[in-house]
């Protein structure tokens, strides 16, 4: 089978993902499941974040642009 021709950026991404997996010492598919847990927990977390920062108009602790 023929390897997929990839960009320079997805020959990077793909080894800092290497590299984050040889640096967590992920050796089981319980690790790589955790991983992916914790990873989506932050990308959650940030988006819904951001998203309440764009509603309310200002972020979480700038209390000087709050106007409620």
């Amino acid at each position: 089978m023929a390897r997929k021709n990839r960009t320079p950026e997805e020959n990077a991404r793909r080894e800092k993902i290497r590299e984050l997996l040889q640096m967590e010492n992920i050796g089981s598919m319980d690790d790589i499941q955790n991983l992916f847990k914790e990873t989506i927990a932050e990308f959650m977390e940030n988006g819904l974040e951001a998203e309440l920062d764009d509603e309310l108009g200002y972020s979480k602790y700038d209390y000087k642009n709050k106007d409620t």
